[in-house]
């Protein structure tokens, strides 16, 4: 297999779908899938970029794979069960186990933006299941 190299550019933005939105995600959101075995033959791993505009949000989810995000740009909330949350800023990594539930709030004033890793070998195979109702 071959070195993979693309610039962040390169990559569409990505908006959920109408079935995704009546599931709970935010129809505001977008990211970009970078990397995973369909894109580039990864195996193991799956990489995405996301922004959230100010005062919107990634509804708390979960899944089965475990995450990463590290924060590139802007400040917010990670968001946890129990409706606790933790401040994050540009430059913050976040370790998510699988099947823990979490999502993210911008608090500032600009998009936060966050890169993504999952331990999956295709996005298709990761399925968000999102709570309803949270505050």
């Amino acid at each position: 297999m071959d070195i993979f190299l693309k610039s962040l550019n390169e990559f569409k933005w990505e908006t959920s779908s109408v079935e995704r939105i009546k599931s709970g995600a935010n129809p505001k959101t977008q990211w970009k899938q970078l990397v995973d075995k369909d894109i580039c033959g990864s195996s193991g791993i799956s990489v995405g970029y996301s922004k959230i505009p100010t005062g919107e949000d990634l509804p708390l989810h979960n899944h089965k794979p475990q995450e990463i995000y590290f924060v590139t740009k802007g400040s917010g909330f990670l968001l946890m069960e129990n409706h606790e949350s933790k401040h994050i800023k540009e430059g913050d990594i976040v370790y998510i186990p699988k099947d823990k539930y979490h999502g993210i709030r911008n608090s500032g004033d600009c998009d936060l933006e966050f890169l993504f890793i999952f331990t999956a070998e295709r996005w298709k195979d990761i399925k968000y299941n999102f709570v309803s109702n949270q505050t």
